[in-house]
């Protein structure tokens, strides 16, 4: 998944730098959670506060930690989005390139040098093997094929792999290729929207909803002068406003950012 993601690190680094971050959140969680709930002119200042700073020191690392696969699965995501959203685009090019005689490993060297996203990226790692590790061209492509995180890309790899040992039809196959991934990418615009839509609506059903509930609540509570556990409605509503709140909002963002960083 690492190679898929296209990482410079190993997945031992990887692994070091999840569990260096998690213990390095933890230890930072730990110092503030003793100022939050042990200094005494803190709103939150609580007669027995180990069980909150275990608490936050044993789930901000959790949640950290799980941040690292999540962030491993969006970037090989968002590189399978990519080498589809520009698929069409270069297999058109790639035909014409076919039709004015260039061999296939030409059009690879070529691809390679234009700015086609992750294909360009994809098809440099074939010309790195080839002219640097000194492998075939077929061989280097079986390579790349069993990295990539895209099925349509593989397929259309396997088939100009066999394109290479037969000679000819290249041409054909390219424009008939790029013609019918033009309709696909047509659709995974319209999915697109429609997902947005979905989080569009997610934001004002589940979050804002549930704020806006817990904030009703909290009034009603004081008003009524009942304590919500060990916090006052003014701790709660302190907290809510001030920490819960943003923080929620910086959380979808950045899920946001992550899912969508690169767009269809």
């Amino acid at each position: 998944m690492i190679y898929q993601a296209d990482l410079d690190m190993t997945p031992g680094l990887f692994l070091s730098l999840l569990l260096v971050t998690a213990a390095l959140c933890a230890a930072i969680m730990f110092v503030v959670s003793l100022i939050v709930f042990l200094v005494p002119f803190s709103p939150f200042a609580s007669e027995s506060p180990l069980l909150y700073i275990f608490i936050l020191t044993f789930f901000a690392p959790v949640v950290v930690a799980a941040g690292f696969p999540f962030y491993l699965t969006s970037q090989i995501s968002n590189k399978k989005i990519d080498i589809e959203k520009n698929l069409p685009y270069a297999l058109a090019f790639m035909s014409i390139l076919a039709s004015s005689g260039a061999t296939p490993l030409d059009i690879i060297r070529r691809i390679a040098r234009e700015d086609y996203g992750h294909i360009s990226s994809e098809f440099r790692k074939v010309v790195f093997r080839v002219e640097i590790l000194g492998e075939d061209a077929v061989t280097a492509m079986n390579s790349m094929v069993n990295s990539t995180p895209s099925e349509v890309f593989r397929d259309i790899c396997m088939d100009l792999t066999n394109l290479i040992y037969g000679g000819s039809g290249l041409a054909g196959y390219l424009a008939s290729k790029s013609k019918e991934l033009m309709g696909i990418r047509r659709q995974t615009d319209k999915e697109f929207v429609e997902s947005l839509s979905v989080f569009g609506e997610g934001y004002l059903g589940g979050i804002v909803m549930t704020l806006t509930l817990a904030v009703l609540g909290i009034v009603i509570s004081s008003a009524l002068g009942v304590e919500l556990g060990p916090f006052t409605p003014d701790q709660l509503f302190f907290f809510l406003v001030y920490l819960g709140t943003p923080l929620i909002n910086v959380l979808f963002l950045l899920m946001l950012g992550v899912k969508y960083s690169t767009n269809p």
